[in-house]
């Protein structure tokens, strides 16, 4: 079973990084709407990966790579934003669940069922 603490404060982070990409960082040569999926923290609370979404026209490795090079002005407004005794290091990693969703449904709508029962076929 998961910690509680480590699940709020998951929760927490993810809400935080969120608003801080949403409205700290201006990047003109992003256009893309950035989402922070999900926040999984350490048990030590030293490290926590950041998972990422993307919807736009800029690629989104490169949305990666500029979100990881605010990385230090990400984790020194976080440390403003939310009281622990230390502020994780981020690590910023690209979300490929949505690409995985997307295989399954693509799998999903390809199977035909067969519309006539096993009796019929007798």
């Amino acid at each position: 079973m998961k910690n509680v603490r480590l699940e709020r404060i998951n929760s927490q982070l993810q809400k935080e990084i969120s608003f801080i990409i949403d409205n700290k960082i201006r990047d003109p040569q992003i256009d893309a709407i950035i989402g922070v999926s999900a926040v999984e923290i350490t048990p030590d609370l030293a490290d926590a990966n950041v998972y990422i979404t993307s919807l736009g026209s800029t690629p989104k490795e490169e949305v990666i790579a500029r979100i990881k090079g605010a990385g230090s002005y990400i984790r020194k407004e976080l440390a403003k934003r939310i009281r622990l005794r230390i502020t994780p290091r981020l690590n910023f990693k690209l979300d490929t669940s949505e690409d995985y969703y997307n295989k399954i449904d693509n799998i999903l709508k390809n199977i035909t069922y067969s519309t006539e029962s096993d009796e019929d076929e007798e």
